[in-house]
């Protein structure tokens, strides 16, 4: 596969992020509307989609809101917010150590179950799977059945088997080369999870379907917070992905076409799985298919493409993310962050290849890391990046002017050498040739009289018109005199700025007050004028004591809580940030950004608990031990 730099379109975009969130729970749902029934999946879907929407906007907005960030032409990924925005070291620590812990353990789970998926494929296609054995059966090892672990090879500790090595092909060449040109093989991906789809919902209508297998509200809930909100889990491939988005393509689009289109194929198939077949704890969809009297050549086709299009395709993808988070925020070189990436998860996903280890693995990480930086940390981010966006952007010009004065004074030093070097190797002037004479020419002085001359008259008729001017407005003669404020407070306005007239109309109805226009507006608004009953004109000092709303805030005055935003950063050559919400202000999205983090705690930390109570009375309600 041939690298090269390119952007991600919107079709790329919206296949990179549809391939990151359906993986290998796509053929779980069935059971959960089996088991939880039919409102209760269909509301957590719906707080799902509000939760990772959000999420994932405002990181975005956070990511702009830093200085110089504004169009993502500083390229800060995911990592590089927790050095600009955390002053704590040991915060800051511990948000990398749970980024880094949760790319690793997305790409280490996936390795290790497309594994077993094309271990599967082969002892289905081909007859058998072969691989190196290291307990309890050491050596080459073939097998020729499944069985109802995840892998065919049971609980045997492997070194490496046919599905790992073919894993390992596919996806290496994808993984070295940059994102945009790995959308290549999200929309190979995204097409082959279409036809998956529909071949799998066609089956379940040829199975026949029995709406009587989904209760309106199950009975058993302990699978529905963890199965729905951790298949959302895309947040942290989206900074990555907008750094390098065309600049046409719209984010907000992107985003909620993807989670639209994730959720609705999360809902048929769970939908029709669910009524078309009876599933047990330990089967899935796919399963249930193959062992159904509907199995044929186009079930076997979807076996295959699931796992390229449904797990194969976040592999490299991930490997990227996790790249270029490394680089980008300068945390290691080009080397180290490829061996991060690209060496370590191939190395600890080794005995994750059977057994069941993969899944206590990937349960507990998706609650102790995974659902941390999707779901609790965008939400911190963006509320630190608002709290601090004022002080960003005064350091960054104070930056951007030290930088100014070191370059200027850097080049001040490179002239002084360049005229020391030319005054010592100057060659010595011998002597000078006399001046010509030069007699005057004096047709060019009479001309030259006479355009001075006209300038003048040209003058001269300006300057009249301007005091004709300063005669008719007076308004003119404040341009000469110094502003002359009335105190010192933060909205204070130079007097000669406030209104020339304020009318106070009927106090005994109405105490409030209003303004004439000046002397130079237009006839228009004389004659309308004229009609107004004036009781009583207010001097510009009487109105300022009286009502200070009437009253502009000064551009140049320090800041109060009355002012806009608005008017600070009007002081700067300021580029608009992206907005996670167009057209709202800015307490609506801490408002939404302090709801959905108290929801993401309240449910991510219910889940925490019931998995601890169920440990503690000798069930873990989260190993479903699937087979894929």
């Amino acid at each position: 596969m041939v690298c090269g730099q390119s952007g991600i379109t919107f079709l790329g975009a919206l296949s990179l992020l549809v391939s990151e969130m359906i993986g290998p729970g796509l053929v779980t749902i069935p059971i959960l509307f089996e088991t939880a029934g039919l409102i209760t999946p269909l509301i957590m879907f719906s707080v799902a989609v509000m939760l990772a929407c959000s999420s994932a906007l405002l990181l975005v907005e956070a990511l702009s809101s830093i200085p110089g960030n504004e169009k993502f032409q500083k390229k800060i990924e995911y990592i590089s917010l927790f050095s600009i925005l955390i002053d704590n070291k040991i915060l800051r620590i511990i948000s990398y150590l749970i980024l880094f812990l949760s790319v690793e353990s997305m790409i280490i789970a996936t390795i290790a179950l497309t594994s077993q998926a094309f271990d599967a494929i082969l002892v289905r296609f081909v007859g058998s799977t072969c691989g190196i054995g290291l307990y309890p059966d050491k050596g080459w090892i073939c097998v020729q059945f499944l069985n109802n672990f995840n892998s065919p090879f049971g609980d045997r500790l492997m070194f490496v088997t046919g599905g790992f090595m073919i894993t390992f092909i596919l996806v290496i060449p994808m993984a070295i080369c940059n994102l945009g040109e790995n959308v290549k093989i999200q929309i190979l991906s995204f097409i082959s999870l279409i036809i998956v789809i529909i071949i799998w919902i066609i089956a379940c209508i040829m199975n026949g379907l029995s709406p009587n297998r989904i209760p309106l509200i199950g009975n058993d809930h302990s699978l529905l917070v963890g199965t729905v909100l951790f298949n959302y889990a895309f947040i942290i491939t989206v900074p990555s992905m907008v750094n390098d988005l065309n600049q046409d393509v719209s984010i907000r689009k992107v985003i909620w076409i993807s989670v639209g289109i994730t959720t609705l194929t999360y809902i048929l198939i769970g939908l029709f799985g669910a009524m078309a077949f009876h599933f047990e704890l330990t089967s899935n969809l796919i399963s249930e298919i193959r062992s159904s009297k509907i199995h044929n050549i186009f079930t076997d086709i979807a076996t295959l493409l699931f796992p390229l299009g449904g797990l194969l395709a976040s592999i490299p993808a991930d490997t990227i993310v996790l790249r270029y988070n490394l680089v980008r925020s300068e945390l290691c070189n080009y080397s180290m962050a490829t061996f991060i990436s690209l060496v370590i998860p191939w190395c600890v996903a080794l005995p994750f290849q059977t057994g069941f280890w993969l899944n206590i693995f990937t349960n507990w990480t998706s609650l102790l890391f995974i659902s941390i930086t999707n779901f609790l940390l965008p939400f911190c981010l963006f509320h630190l990046s608002q709290k601090k966006a004022k002080m960003l952007q005064t350091l960054e010009l104070a930056r951007e002017e030290a930088e100014s004065n070191e370059k200027q004074k850097n080049k001040n030093i490179d002239d002084n050498k360049n005229k020391n070097k030319d005054y010592f190797n100057r060659e010595p002037i011998i002597s000078l040739p006399p001046p010509p004479s030069i007699t005057p020419d004096t047709s060019t002085l009479e001309g030259e009289e006479k355009e001075k001359s006209a300038f003048q008259k040209h003058l001269e008729r300006h300057l009249q018109k301007l005091e004709k001017q300063k005669l008719e407005n007076p308004q003119l003669e404040r341009l000469k005199r110094a502003k002359v404020y009335r105190n010192m407070s933060a909205d204070a306005v130079p007097i000669d700025e406030l209104p020339d007239f304020v009318l106070k109309k009927n106090t005994k109805k109405n105490d409030s007050l209003s303004t004439i226009s000046s002397n130079n507006s237009n006839n228009n608004d004389d004659d309308n004028n004229n009609n107004i009953n004036v009781l009583n004109v207010l001097s510009p000092g009487e109105i300022y004591e009286v009502d200070k709303t009437y009253i502009p805030s000064h551009p140049s005055t320090p800041r109060s809580t009355s002012t806009d935003d608005e008017e600070f950063y009007s002081l700067f050559n300021y580029v608009k940030p992206f907005k996670a919400f167009p057209g709202s202000s800015k307490k609506f999205s801490m408002m939404i950004s302090y709801s959905a983090a108290s929801i993401s705690i309240l449910l991510i930390s219910g889940v925490i608990i019931y998995d601890f109570i169920g440990l503690a009375n000798g069930k873990n309600y989260f190993d479903l031990g699937v087979n894929n």
